[in-house]
C-alpha cells in the first residue's frame, strides 16, 4: 500500500510521469544525471581524454570510477564501432572480473579490496573470470608492476581490454581509463605493448593535468 503513495509524492515533484496505469521515470533525472557525471572536475576533465584515446588507437575507450565497490562508467567512445550494451555511460561492472576493475582494485589497500569481495563476491560470467582471491592477489601484484590490467573474455565472451588507473595529487584513486574490443581485433603485439603504452601516455597526461590545475 505504500508504493502508490511514493508514486504520487514522485509524480508530484516531477521524478516520473505517468502514462495510462505506468509510471516511467521523468525527464528530470537528465539534469540530476549531468550534475553528477561533473560533480567533480577530474570527471570532467576525463572525458577529453576518451576522446583522444578513441583518436588515437581507433577502439572503444572509456573512462570509469569505483562507487560501492563496483565500476561505474562515466565516459565511453565507441569511434567506428557500435556502442556495446555494456559499455553505456552509467553502467556498474564487477571489480574482479574487468580490465579497470583490476587497475582501480590494484590501487587499493588489501583491506579494501578485501571489502569489495566480500560484498559482491566473484563471479564467474565466463568461465575464464579468476574465481579464487589468490590468483587474483597475484593478478593485481602484476598490475602494480607493469602499472596497467588485461580483460581476456573474463566478464564478456570474446572481448579483451586493457586498462590503466589514474590517481590525483595525493595518490587517491579518481577512476580508469579502458581500451577494449573483440579479441581478433587485436595483435599480439598490439595488445600485450603498443595499446598500454598509449594508455600509460594518456594516464600521465592526465595526472599532470589535475596537479597543474590544482
Amino acid at each position: 500500500s505504500t508504493v502508490p503513495t511514493h508514486l504520487c509524492t514522485l509524480l508530484n515533484e516531477g521524478y516520473v510521469v505517468k502514462r495510462a496505469d505506468l509510471y516511467y521515470l521523468s525527464l528530470r533525472f537528465l539534469k540530476l544525471g549531468h550534475y553528477v557525471q561533473g560533480r567533480k572536475r577530474e570527471y570532467t576533465l576525463a572525458e577529453e581524454y576518451v576522446e583522444t584515446l578513441n583518436a588515437q588507437t581507433g577502439l572503444r575507450s572509456l573512462f570509469a570510477v569505483e562507487e560501492h565497490g563496483r565500476a561505474v562508467i562515466l565516459h565511453t567512445r565507441s569511434g567506428e564501432h557500435a556502442e556495446w550494451e555494456h559499455e553505456r555511460r552509467g553502467n556498474r561492472l564487477y571489480l574482479h572480473n574487468t580490465a579497470v576493475g583490476k587497475a582501480i582494485l590494484a590501487e587499493f589497500p588489501e583491506e579494501r579490496v578485501e571489502a569489495v569481495l566480500d560484498r559482491w563476491g566473484m563471479v564467474d560470467m565466463t568461465g575464464e573470470t579468476i574465481q579464487d582471491r589468490e590468483t587474483l592477489y597475484e593478478e593485481l601484484a602484476d598490475v602494480r608492476e607493469r602499472g596497467y590490467a588485461f580483460n581476456r573474455g573474463e566478464n564478456i565472451e570474446g572481448l579483451h581490454a586493457v586498462a590503466t588507473a589514474v590517481t590525483d595529487s595525493v595518490g587517491s584513486v579518481v577512476g580508469a581509463f579502458s581500451v577494449s574490443g573483440a579479441s581478433k581485433a587485436f595483435q599480439d603485439e598490439e595488445f600485450e605493448d603498443e595499446i598500454p603504452e598509449v594508455l600509460l601516455g594518456i594516464a600521465n597526461e592526465f595526472e599532470l593535468d589535475i596537479v597543474l590545475s590544482d
